[in-house]
C-alpha cells in the first residue's frame, strides 16, 4: 500500500509550561538559534510528503500567539489550533477528535530533530500494524535504587527509550483515550493506553538525534546539532545602535523596560513612550538594516496609539526572525536624573528577554544620571541608548 493511499494528521502536543527549563516562558517557545522551537518542529512535519495536515494542542492563552507564528513563518498545513487541557492526555485527546486522518502521528513540539525518513517509516508501519513509535535502544547500564542505595542491575537488552512520533488508525487511538477517560486511567504516552487495551505497538527504530528539549542542558545540546547539520559559512554577526528620548509630562505613566514605576512624572509620545524599548527596537532593526521603528509603528497610525512597547517588540523580533536573523545579546543604557530606577531593573531584563526568548544573562540595563547637565539633568526628558548584537542567516 502506498504511503499517500490515506490521509495522514499529525498532532503536535505544545501544551506544556516546561518547568523543568526554568525559563520565563514555555519551552516551546525559546528562540533554538532564532527559530522557536515549535517553529522548528512544525517545519519539518510541514515538508514531509506523508502528512496532510499539522493539529496543535496549546495552552488557551497561547493559541493567538502560536497563530501568528504559524502565520509568519508559513506553516500551511496548520489545520486547526486546540486549547489543551488539565494534562497532555486530555489536550491530545482533544486535538486527536480534530483531525481528519485516517493515520494520526503524535509528537512532542520540543522535538524538533526528527527526520523525514522517520516519520515514513512510523505511518507505513501504522498501515499495516495500527500502531507503532519510534524509539532507541538503552545504551546506559541501568539500576534499581532503594533509597540512596543500588540494589541490582536491570537487564537493558530487551529495553528502548521511546520517542514520538507515535503513530496510530485514528479510530484506534481515540477508542483507547475514551476509554482512559472512562476508567480514569492516566499514563506518560499514548502507547501505553493501547497497551492497557491489550492493542500491540510495533517499535521503530528511531535516532539519537530526536532529542526532546526539557532542560537547560538539552538546549545546548540542540544548538551543537543545529550547528552542525546546518552551513555556517553563510553566518554573519552584525551590531546595530539605537537611541531615543522622550519629554516627560503630567498625567502620563511612566513606563520603562515594560515595568511601571511610581513617578509623578511620565513620558509623553504616541505610544506608551517606553524610551527603553525603542532604543531596543531601533538597535535591532538597525543591525538587520530594516528601518526603524518610525518605519514600522508611525505615529500617524492610530493602531499604534499608546500601543504596549512589549507588544512593539515582540512584533520587531518577528520581523527580524523572517528575514532569518535573530538576536544574540543587547546591552542598553537608561538616562535619567529621577527616579531611582536600580530596584526596577532586574524585572525590566526579565520582560526583554521573555519578549526576545533569549536567556535573560545576555540582556544587559544599566541607568545613570547626567549629574543635574543638560534636559535629562534638569528632569525635563528621560533618554536610552542601546547596542544589540544579531546573527544573521
Amino acid at each position: 500500500m502506498s504511503e499517500k493511499a490515506i490521509k495522514v494528521s499529525v498532532v503536535i502536543a505544545a501544551a506544556g509550561s516546561g518547568s523543568r527549563m526554568s525559563s520565563n516562558m514555555p519551552k516551546q517557545y525559546i528562540s533554538l538559534c532564532g527559530v522557536p522551537i515549535i517553529i522548528r518542529t512544525l517545519s519539518v512535519f510541514e515538508e514531509s510528503p506523508v502528512i496532510d495536515e499539522i493539529i496543535i494542542a496549546a495552552r488557551s492563552e497561547d493559541t493567538e500567539y502560536i497563530a501568528s507564528l504559524v502565520r509568519d513563518f508559513g506553516i500551511t498545513k496548520a489545520a486547526a489550533i486546540i486549547p489543551g487541557g488539565a494534562s497532555r492526555q486530555e489536550s491530545v485527546h482533544l486535538a486527536l477528535k480534530a483531525a481528519r486522518g485516517e493515520i494520526v502521528l503524535i509528537h512532542d513540539a520540543v522535538r524538533p530533530f526528527v527526520a523525514n525518513e522517520q516519520i515514513s517509516a512510523v505511518v507505513q508501519c501504522v498501515q499495516s500494524y495500527g500502531a507503532a513509535s519510534l524509539g532507541v535502544p538503552v545504551v546506559d547500564t541501568l539500576k534499581r535504587v532503594s533509597g540512596d542505595t543500588i540494589s541490582e542491575t536491570v537487564d537493558r537488552s530487551s529495553l528502548v527509550s521511546i520517542q514520538t512520533p507515535q503513530g496510530f488508525k485514528t479510530s484506534l487511538i481515540l477508542s483507547a483515550h475514551e476509554h482512559a477517560e472512562s476508567s480514569g486511567l492516566f499514563v506518560t504516552d499514548d502507547c501505553a493506553l493501547c497497551e492497557e487495551m491489550g492493542i500491540p505497538v510495533k517499535y521503530v527504530h528511531g535516532s539519537r538525534m530526536n532529542i526532546k528539549i526539557t532542560t537547560p542542558e538539552d538546549l545546548i545540546l540542540a544548538e551543537g546539532i543545529l550547528n552542525t547539520t546546518k552551513k555556517k559559512e553563510g553566518d554573519t554577526m552584525r551590531i546595530g545602535t539605537g537611541f531615543d528620548v522622550h519629554r516627560l509630562a503630567e498625567d502620563r505613566r511612566l513606563i520603562l523596560g515594560g515595568v511601571e514605576i511610581p513617578y509623578t512624572l511620565g513620558l509623553l509620545g504616541h505610544s506608551d513612550a517606553d524610551v527603553l524599548l525603542h532604543a531596543i527596537m531601533d538597535a535591532m532593526l538597525g543591525a538587520a538594516a530594516l528601518g526603524d521603528i518610525g518605519t514600522h509603528f508611525p505615529d500617524t497610525d492610530e493602531k499604534w496609539r499608546n500601543a504596549d512597547s512589549l507588544v512593539l517588540l515582540s512584533e520587531v523580533r518577528r520581523i527580524l526572525e523572517k528575514s532569518g536573523t535573530y538576536v544574540t545579546s543587547i546591552d542598553a543604557t537608561i538616562i535619567a536624573q529621577a527616579p531611582k530606577l536600580s530596584p526596577y531593573i532586574s524585572e525590566m531584563r526579565t520582560n526583554i528577554s521573555r519578549t526576545l526568548g533569549i536567556d535573560e544573562s545576555a540582556v544587559s540595563i544599566k541607568a545613570t544620571t547626567t549629574e543635574g547637565l543638560g534636559f535629562c539633568g534638569r528632569g525635563e526628558g528621560i533618554a536610552a541608548e542601546a547596542i544589540c548584537c544579531i546573527t544573521m542567516r
